[in-house]
This record gives structure tokens, C-alpha cells and sequence, in this order.
């Protein structure tokens, strides 16, 4: 299978150093924690729900000669993936090369969105 560069794809990631990238599946999860609060007895009194970090999966095709997202990059999702509070960089977290073909490699890449850029 040939890629080709058509320069619009749905899920994109649009870094200069990356044209060639081919984005076959995307997620996005949110996390959070249950923290249960006692009153000064130990007694349960309540809960609350705090948000954690915004995870972010894709299964991602370059070119045979082509170098992968290193661990710590940042690279820019297409517009429509971020909210008021995220940025629209991914942290890439993890990296792990599934296939190779003679046109082609294929990875898995595990990161989350960046938040509080200061911008």
C-alpha cells in the first residue's frame, strides 16, 4: 500500500517535520479520581471528582524512510480537538512500531494533550 500526501486527512497532524504522517485511528479519553472526604472521626462526609490529564491514542502510517515521534515531542492535532482548558498539542508518552513493509511503517503512539501553555 502506497501512502500519499494529499495534505488533508480527517485526523491529521499537522507538524512540518511530519508531512508524511497517515493517521488510521484516533482517541481521546478524559480521566479522573473519586477522592472520598472524612470529617475529623474518619466518617465518610462526601466526595468529590477530580479531573486528571487527557489521554490520547492513534495508530498513525509514515513513509518506509520516514522517522517516527520520539518520546517527549510535541506535535499539533488538527483543529476541532481542543476545548477551552487544553491545548491542541499531544505529549507523545509512547512509541511502538507494529509493521513495516517496504512502502511503509506503521506505530502505535500513547500520549496526552498538553495543558496550562501560558497561552
Amino acid at each position: 500500500m502506497a501512502i500519499t500526501q494529499d495534505g488533508e486527512q480527517k485526523f491529521g497532524i499537522s507538524e512540518t517535520t511530519l508531512k508524511t504522517l497517515v493517521v488510521e485511528s484516533f482517541s481521546i479519553s478524559k480521566t479522573s479520581n473519586r477522592i472520598d472526604i472524612n470529617d475529623g472521626n474518619g466518617e465518610p462526609s462526601g466526595a468529590v471528582i477530580a479531573t486528571g490529564r487527557t489521554e490520547v491514542t492513534a495508530t498513525v502510517q509514515l513513509g518506509a524512510t520516514g522517522t517516527p515521534p520520539s518520546i517527549g515531542e510535541k506535535l499539533t492535532l488538527a483543529s476541532g480537538y481542543q476545548t477551552s482548558d487544553e491545548s491542541s498539542k499531544m505529549v507523545i508518552t509512547s512509541v511502538e512500531k507494529t509493521e513495516t513493509a517496504a512502502d511503509y511503517q506503521r506505530f502505535n503512539l500513547g500520549g496526552y494533550l498538553e495543558i496550562n501553555t501560558g497561552s
